[in-house]
Order: structure tokens, then sequence, then C-alpha cells
């Protein structure tokens, strides 16, 4: 699936907030760590108001000062993976629909597109098979398949990663309400959320707390013609998130090591994160790359790009997070320099200081041209291999991983013309995912939710079986009595019929788990069995009905006496008249004296 990254330019970043450790080993990074909403009230202090604003990569980096900032070309220039995103603000060009696109997400504003229309992502179910949409919508999702709640299906043609849509900002309050006419607004106590959990990562759900010391807060300032633009981000010492500090990242737990050269992804050169991290990736935003060359006191900067995260910057499920840098438009290597000597990396997450380390790329990390086919030879056998397994034999999760990683070794396979690079790393992969499967456990077990179960007659309970080792569309449901109470073969969906017991087996092959179910007849409790009451005058029955349900009252004599749905009489004339009280196919009476 191509992904088509819309940009409009401009880019940067300061080194705020930073604590930089020092120096590090060839090929090896030392780490240094350094909602859609209403009107809010601005702080009286500065009038100004904070919150959160999506902007685009162009509105973002603009004052920031990296390469090409102010220039919005895009390039149709297609990378290793036939996605036409060079000049976007390029880093490791890696978005497929498994990929790029439920990353895309999490930090930024995404658009599904298919003939029909367009679809603007808010963000994932936990297991990835439900995109929520920014309308309050949503719709199951199968590899680039919408099915939408009208029953009807819509196909992926492309979709587009925007720009960032929670950007801590401050306003003037005389300019906030044209702010929000132009941009997505989340303002304080309202909602961020994105992602779908996946191994080490983390989705979240958070509430927005922007202040004037937030971390990264840029300031819109409104031009003559109406529009906005916005400062470099700035140095704060708060989180932005509601009842949380500022995080600092530990790189040092997080496996992150400067890639020896491949460029399988496009990239010419790469850090992998590959231990602990989930919530860094989870809330990062996008990553700064400055170049050193062959000065180590790292005070001349001959080069610096900005790079967005999500679709380019990714994280793989088993691999880690990905950073790179793509030769395209907003990354030119300074004349005279192949991308060797020091570097210092700026991640930008939101709710954390700015994260930097260091890197001294040697030439074994610099990626080289290619020259010559590739050679398939290994990952033919691997996906051979891979296809000879039986999804029996594993469990369902790691069953579920291997195979992604299948699909995406067949699909590099029929590549017309794949590089050595791409080949290696995705016999890697595959290879990683075998051996990661888990072997089901051979043991057969049955357990139901519940052992013991009080159902009243006319009603129903479900009893849900958990089995392992087996399948467990296979388990039969069977009553011991069934003039006492029903099962629903197949669902476990339990019927009171009689007052009595009975016992609910559940049977998988030869394991059995039971639950006990006793069925009561429905009662029901008058406060008065009689009352009296002068004409004009009212009165109240309570009931109370075992199990609870929805009570109805009648008079048999509407010219004495009057009842209203709450229960309460009221006397018309002098008389009797009879009260009918029902619930759950129980009734009972009171007679009323109305003098």
């Amino acid at each position: 699936m191509r992904n088509k990254l819309l940009v409009a330019g401009t880019l940067a970043l300061a080194m705020t907030c930073t604590t930089v450790f020092s120096s590090i080993t060839p090929a090896v990074v030392k780490a240094a760590s350094v909602s859609t909403a209403q009107t809010q009230t601005a702080e009286n202090s500065d009038d100004y108001v904070y919150c959160y604003a999506g902007l685009t990569w162009a509105e973002y980096w603009k004052a920031e000062g990296v390469m090409a900032a102010g220039d919005t070309t895009s390039s149709d220039t297609a990378d290793s993976h036939g996605e036409k995103d060079k000049g976007a603000f390029d880093a490791v060009t890696r978005a497929t629909t498994n990929h790029g696109l439920h990353r895309g997400s999490y930090q930024c504003t995404a658009v599904i597109k298919t003939a029909e229309g367009e679809y603007s992502v808010s963000h994932w179910s936990s297991d990835g098979k439900t995109v929520y949409f920014t309308d309050g919508t949503s719709a199951g999702w199968n590899r680039g398949t919408l099915a939408l709640t009208n029953g009807t299906t819509q196909t992926m043609t492309e979709y587009d990663v925007l720009g960032l849509k929670y950007v801590p900002v401050k306003v003037k309050s005389s300019d906030y309400a044209s702010f929000k006419k132009k941009y997505s607004v989340v303002e304080n106590n309202g909602t961020l959320i994105g992602g779908y959990g996946e191994k080490n990562l983390q989705a979240y759900n958070v509430t927005a707390s922007v202040d004037k010391d937030t971390n990264g807060l840029k300031t819109a300032e409104k031009q003559s013609d109406g529009s906005f633009t916005f400062t470099q981000r700035s140095n704060g010492s708060s989180s932005g998130i509601k009842d949380k500090t500022l995080k600092t990242a530990d790189l040092n737990n997080m496996g992150a090591t400067v890639k020896d050269a491949s460029g399988s992804y496009g990239e010419f050169l790469r850090v992998d994160f590959t231990k602990d991290y989930g919530d860094l990736g989870a809330n990062m935003q996008a990553v700064k790359w400055t170049y050193y060359g062959n000065d180590r006191t790292r005070s001349k900067a001959l080069a610096t790009y900005g790079t967005k995260f999500a679709a380019d910057n990714w994280m793989h499920k088993s691999m880690g997070i990905q950073l790179g840098l793509t030769n395209s438009i907003r990354c030119q290597l300074p004349k005279g320099t192949d991308g060797t000597g020091k570097w210092k990396i700026t991640v930008y997450a939101m709710g954390y200081a700015d994260t930097v380390f260091e890197v001294n790329a040697t030439d074994a990390n610099i990626v080289k041209p290619e020259a010559g086919e590739a050679d398939t030879t290994a990952l033919k056998a691997a996906v051979e291999k891979a296809e000879a397994l039986k999804e029996t034999d594993y469990t369902a999760d790691s069953w579920k991983a291997m195979q992604l990683e299948l699909q995406e070794a067949k699909d590099l396979l029929a590549k017309e013309k794949p590089t050595q690079a791409e080949v290696d790393e995705a016999t890697t992969h595959l290879n990683a995912a075998v051996e990661a499967l888990v072997k089901a456990d051979t043991k057969v077990t049955v357990t139901l939710n519940k052992k013991t179960a009080t159902v009243y007659k006319g009603k129903t309970t479900t009893l849900k079986a958990t089995v392992t080792g087996a399948d467990a569309s296979k388990v039969t449901f069977t009553s011991s009595n069934p003039k006492v109470a029903t099962v629903n073969k197949t669902t476990g969906k339990v019927t009171a019929k009689a007052k009595g017991s009975a016992v609910i087996t559940a049977k998988c092959g030869d394991v059995k788990a039971t639950c006990k179910v006793t069925v009561k007849n429905p009662t029901l409790t008058l406060n008065k069995t009689s009352a009296s009451v002068k004409v004009g005058k009212t009165t109240k029955i309570t009931a109370k009905a075992a199990p609870s349900g929805k009570v109805t009252y009648k008079s048999g004599n509407k010219k004495i006496a009057t009842v209203s749905s709450n229960g309460t009489i009221k006397g018309i004339k002098k008389g009797t008249a009879k009260i009918t009280v029902t619930c759950n196919g129980v009734t009972k009476t009171v007679k009323v004296t109305v003098k």
C-alpha cells in the first residue's frame, strides 16, 4: 500500500530541556536523557489561552532551523517500498497498512482515503481491528478494508499523515476564537488519545493540561491576513498532561544502537531502539538530527534535519523503534561529507523532556548504493519453513505475529526488484518470528465463568467457556434438568423454566466443567395490602420485586381511585377500589377505601 504523505514544508527544533551524555564508541549510542473542544479561560497573568492544536509538518518545523524548512515541495520519487514520500520530511520510509498507518495515528493526524470518501483517524482499538474516527464513528479494519457500521465495506486507496495532532500552543485570548476556526483544538481537561498496544508499544489516554511552562510550547502568532505562524519550541519544565510530571527517557534501558548499514527501508543512517521503548514510542512526535562531521566538540553544526515520526521513524512490533534518514529534498549531506562522524539526535515526545543521544557513525553505518540483483534464496527458504507449520500447534498471539511477517516476506518476493538489504531484513524478521512461536498447551482444559448461578423463572444468563489446548468452538452445553433450566447447545445461554436446580455441563472432548443453576420464582412484596384515603388526597404503594423489573399499577375502578405509574393512589370519590400491582408475572392487590 502506498503512503502518499502530504506536507507543507518547514522544520526545526531547539535543543531545549535536555541533558546530554558524552561521547560514544563507534556504532553504539551513548544515552543522554536529557481533542475537539469548546472555550477555556485564559490565564490572567499573560492573557493567553493554553491548549493543544493540530499542526501540519510545515507549521511545526518552520521556526526550527532545519534544512528546507520553508520548502513545501513533495516528491514523486518512490523509495524501495514503492512509497512516494521522498522529500516529505523523510526518515526511514516504512509505512505499510500494518505499520505506518497504525503508528501514524499515535501522535499524528492520519487520513484514510477510499474511492467513496475520506476518514480522519482518531485512534485504534487495542487489537488493531477497529479504527475510530474524529467524528465519533468507527469501522472494522482488516489490512486496508474498512467494514462500516452500515454493513458496507470500502477499500483504502491511500492514506496521508499530515502532521502532529497534539502540539502545545499558547494563543492570545483576543485571537483564540479565530484560531479555533482554523485548527483542531483540544483544550485543557480534554482527552488526548492514540495508538493501540503492541508488545512493548503502549497506547495512551490522558488529560490535557497545558501551561506556560509546558515543554515544547509554541506561540501562535496571528498575521495581518488572518493566518497563524508558530514560534520555535520553548524549553519547559511541565508535561502538558494533567497530574503528570515531565518524564525523562532512560535510553540506557531502551537498547539504542546505531545499525550497521543495510538501507532496507531506503535509509542511509539508522538508529534502533530494541528494548523498553513502549511509552516513549507511543508519545514520540518528531526527531531532529544535527550533523557535526569530524567536530568532536559538537560545537559547529554542518547541517540540521527534521523528520516526522509515525510513518517514517517507525515502530516495528518485534524489532523496536527504528529512526533513520533518507536521502531526499530535506536531507542533503553537506558537500564533501559522507555522513560519517558525529551526530546529535533529539527526540521530541509528548509529556517528555527532550531526549538527546549522540552517535559516532562509522563507514560501517553508512549505506552505499547497491549493485546487482538480490539473492532471495534464504528468504524463500524461510517462507517455505513458515508455511509448513501448523496453526493448531501454536498459541494464537504468536501465530498471528508470525503470519504478519510471513505475508510481508511473500509481498517482498513478489516485488520486481527487491534490494538485498530489504531481503536480508525480511529474512531476519521472519526467522525471528518463527523462533518466537509459542507451543500451544496440549493439555485440554475447560473452565466456566460461573460455578453457581441463581436465575429467576423466565430470565436468562449466559455461561462462557474458556478452553486451552483445543478449539473453543467445539464446546457443547447440556442441562441435567431441562424442565428446570434449558441451555443453548453452542452459546451457553441458560433459560430458567421452573423452580428447582439443574447442572449445566460444558464439554470439550472428554473434558468437562459444570455450573449449578438454581431457579427461583419471582417475588413481589408490597408495603401495604389495604389503604384508606380521603377524597382529593393521596397515598402510595411501595413495591419490591425480585428480580428487579418494571412494576405496573392498575385501578379496578378509576371513578373511585386512580393510581400513577409510581404507585401513588388518589381518592376520587367515596367507595372502594382494587389496585392491581404486577411485576415479572407476579400479581398482588391492594384494597383501597376512599372516605
